[in-house]
């Protein structure tokens, strides 16, 4: 009696997967999630049709996993961000006693200019997004902006109970100037073909914060490293 072989489903390869990804990417930025076709996004990776529905179940998939992606390096960013924060605190000091505020500003443009080089990589995404009418994508933007609004103004908080920001500002509200600053810069991006000086985006954006956000001991020269007694 023979004995019929069962097939095994063949298995997805990670590069090929990778390979749609990106190219999803570009059809996606190019003709927006509604419009792009599975056959145009296989045929920008070199495979099959059938190859690409072996890793993806459709193009919504596909863009799900591209958005978490990038929501995740995004907030990946933002909490090294705020372990570098810590750090500068802990070696320099906070303004008015032991940093400067140029010092301070050099160290959060560096910073800020790191999150708007993710964007810019990332900005065929933004424009997909832009484009992307789906609820759950939206749904999934929305929760993301409200944990960084969160982070931030829990960040604001905290800064100003040790005193060197002003209290008499709502964390909440400056949350959303931070987050909708980012937000803003890029969308600038998507329109843009040449890459800008995100340096200067940086520094322009930390001015305005920081006029209005430091108090006035803050301000002040500073008086010493931490920790030291007069």
């Amino acid at each position: 009696m023979r004995t019929e072989a069962r097939l095994s489903p063949r298995p997805s390869n990670p590069l090929t997967r990778e390979a749609l990804l990106d190219a999803a990417r570009l059809e996606f930025a190019r003709s927006g999630l509604d419009h792009a076709r599975v056959e145009d996004i296989a045929r920008r990776a070199g495979v099959s049709k059938g190859a690409f529905y072996l890793h993806f179940d459709s193009k919504e998939d596909a863009f799900r996993e591209i958005l978490q992606r990038f929501l995740g390096v995004l907030e990946e960013q933002t909490t090294r961000r705020r372990e570098a924060e810590l750090a500068f605190e802990r070696e320099v000091g906070r303004p008015g006693i032991g940093a400067t505020l140029e010092q301070l500003m050099q160290h959060d443009c560096r910073l800020d200019t790191e999150l708007l080089e993710v964007l810019w990589r990332n900005r065929v995404i933004l424009a997909a997004l832009d484009r992307a009418t789906g609820q759950p994508y939206l749904q999934m933007v929305a929760d993301f902006r409200r944990r960084m609004r969160q982070l931030v103004a829990g960040h604001i908080a905290l800064n100003q109970g040790e005193g060197w920001l002003r209290g008499d500002v709502d964390p909440e509200v400056v949350g959303d100037v931070i987050v909708g600053a980012f937000e803003s810069y890029g969308r600038r991006m998507v329109d843009l073909r040449a890459k800008p000086d995100l340096g200067a985006w940086s520094r322009a954006f930390l001015t305005l914060l920081y006029q209005g956000l430091f108090s006035p001991a803050a301000q002040r020269p500073p008086t010493g490293p931490p920790g030291a007694s007069d």
